[in-house]
């Protein structure tokens, strides 16, 4: 174990050595905006979507869609990454693989990578261009809530736990079994919930909202649901008929990917809006 130990440090001293130190990353300016809206995104392949890089580098775009991250990040998924535009100030990652060799990935910002791979011992190199993968965008649907009452935290806990599920062909997804039990350990609070027609208090109250905002975007996207349930009362947040209750354990909002792609559910809040959208890693 000790040899082992010692042939990795002695690997990684001479990755640092041959390329040098990954650059530190990026610090926000004084004046730049923060909060939900300069939030780096991760998007479905694993990459970074820097909201106030695109803007910053993309100006005809901030003039059209504003300083929104979810509006920045909407249009590079619809229109930007197929132009090519850069999205994320240029980094470097710097490794050793499992078959021992050196690797150092390049990754530009418009996304593609630059991956240097170096035999330690006889110092050969290679280098290869990866592309980023395809991403499709399908729909987006957005619904306001209330951000000074206790409900708020279970719309964003349960759009947190959502976020950036990747549906691959053939497989099933379930809104119930995704957020996790709605209990106090898993950090549900108390707020409103419908219970035999009328108003009650119950823990979990508001992820309802998070699971009806992703139903109407499988609507949009034209996405076949396999289970969905509507409110025993209507809701003030979204259109008749595009609704979707959860009451565990017999209520859920599930549906199964029957394309020959991944599909991902990636969802967002700021400023008391949740926006669900659909993607096609393709």
């Amino acid at each position: 174990m000790k040899k082992f130990w010692k042939k990795m440090l002695i690997l990684i001293v001479a990755l640092v050595l041959t390329w040098g130190p990954v650059p530190a990353p990026r610090v926000y300016a004084a004046g730049v905006p923060t909060g939900d809206d300069a939030v780096e995104i991760v998007m479905p392949d694993g990459t970074v979507f820097d909201p106030v890089y695109y803007a910053q580098w993309n100006p005809d775009v901030a003039a059209t869609m504003g300083t929104s991250r979810f509006q920045l990040y909407k249009h590079y998924i619809e229109y930007g990454r197929a132009e090519g535009r850069v999205y994320h100030e240029q980094t470097i990652n710097q490794y050793v693989g499992e078959d021992g060799f050196l690797y150092r990935d390049d990754i530009q910002p418009n996304g593609v990578t630059i991956r240097t791979i170096m035999d330690p011992a006889t110092g050969a190199t290679v280098q290869d261009t990866i592309n980023p993968p395809a991403l499709t965008f399908l729909s987006a649907v957005s619904t306001h809530y209330n951000t000074r009452i206790g409900r708020a935290k279970n719309v964003q806990l349960a759009s947190n736990r959502i976020h950036n599920t990747i549906i691959m062909p053939g497989h099933e997804f379930s809104y119930s079994k995704t957020i996790l039990p709605r209990t106090q350990a898993n950090g549900y609070v108390m707020a409103t919930v419908y219970v035999n027609h009328q108003h009650a208090q119950g823990i979990g109250g508001g992820i309802c909202q998070v699971s009806s905002t992703t139903y109407a975007a499988l609507l949009d996207a034209g996405i076949p649901v396999t289970e969905r349930h509507p409110h025993s009362l209507p809701v003030s947040y979204i259109a008749p008929g595009r609704d979707a209750t959860i009451a565990s354990p017999n209520l859920d909002l599930r549906f199964r990917n029957v394309y020959d792609y991944p599909l991902c559910i990636q969802s967002f809040y700021a400023n008391g809006d949740i926006t669900v959208m659909m993607i096609a890693m393709k």
